[in-house]
């Protein structure tokens, strides 16, 4: 049975689009995490140069490469007392899903294709400083958290500056991926909203019918 209700029948085109546009996002992570990825190096190699030397897009992650040296394992793959550069990887969908959950929407909403396209576009462009800054605040999080207490050290944080830093790593991973995505797309279909508000409003004071 076909929906009656706009925001029903919204909803219903809105979770028919999710499932293709996280199977295009996955597919195409690696194209798309790369400008994430120069932007997270852009942010962290200028405000951390003494820490960060590069970050690096592998597939569906990213390299850190620091600029701190740790000692090499003790498994005969190097010289004894050999030294090599601290490197870790950072899984980047973590933070990248609310892309194809912004397509979905705007797909969703009764707008022309050449609306759909630029909002979809724009949208895209707007959603960039999430993942970067999910990616930033996790390397920095596991430098002073995650590692020896010298690279932490060396980190120069204060017991304020690591709160902080942790707040704001939690912003980025629990709130901005999800929350983002929806606030951009209401700002480019304000006009489709004028239009739902009203009938959500109507349908919840309506009277119960009676069968």
């Amino acid at each position: 049975m076909t929906p009656r209700r706009p925001i029903d029948r919204f909803l219903l085109r809105t979770l028919l689009w999710l499932a293709p546009m996280f199977v295009l996002w996955y597919v195409l992570a690696p194209l798309l995490l790369k400008p994430v990825a120069g932007w997270t190096h852009f942010a962290l190699s200028h405000g951390f140069p003494h820490a960060i030397a590069a970050v690096e897009p592998q597939g569906a992650a990213v390299d850190i490469v620091t600029r701190f040296a740790i000692a090499a394992p003790a498994d005969g793959s190097a010289p004894a007392g050999a030294r090599g550069q601290l490197v870790f990887a950072i899984n980047a969908l973590k933070y990248a899903y609310g892309l194809p959950l912004l397509l979905a929407l705007t797909l969703a909403a009764p707008t022309p294709v050449g609306e759909k396209l630029y909002r979809g576009a724009m949208g895209g462009l707007l959603l960039i400083p999430v993942p970067v800054w999910g990616l930033a605040c996790e390397a920095l999080k596991a430098l002073v958290f995650d590692m020896d207490p010298a690279i932490a050290a060396q980190m120069g944080t204060t017991p304020l500056t690591r709160e902080l830093l942790v707040l704001a790593y939690q912003l980025g991973y629990l709130i901005l991926p999800a929350v983002a995505p929806i606030l951009i797309w209401a700002a480019f279909h304000r006009d489709f909203l004028g239009e739902l508000l009203p009938q959500v409003r109507r349908a919840r004071s309506a009277p119960p019918k009676l069968e």
